[in-house]
């Protein structure tokens, strides 16, 4: 499998700013898939393992988008909650 992130290769200052799981985040794509699977079915394969806080999770095409649907909303209900003001202050 081929990695996205190089986590290794993170700034150590940055990565303490960010977060402490910041620096654990990474996904390796799964090398094995055929293109011919894929094709024919690509909500069933395993494409790769998500990567976070020294734990992994394989995942397949379809919990990606779920994956990226729900972290885009969340930082949308994030950002208007700070815009309306109705964080803790």
């Amino acid at each position: 499998m081929g990695r996205v992130n190089n986590a290794f290769a993170y700034d150590k200052k940055r990565a303490k700013r960010m977060g402490k799981l910041y620096n654990t985040i990474d996904f390796n794509v799964n090398d094995k898939i055929s293109a011919d699977l894929f094709a024919k079915v690509p909500e069933k394969p395993v494409v790769g393992e998500l990567e976070i806080g020294g734990k992994s999770f394989k995942v397949t095409y379809q919990e990606i988008d779920a994956m990226m649907s729900t972290l885009q909303e969340a930082k949308r209900a994030i950002e208007s909650k700070y815009r309306l003001g109705l964080m803790n202050k």
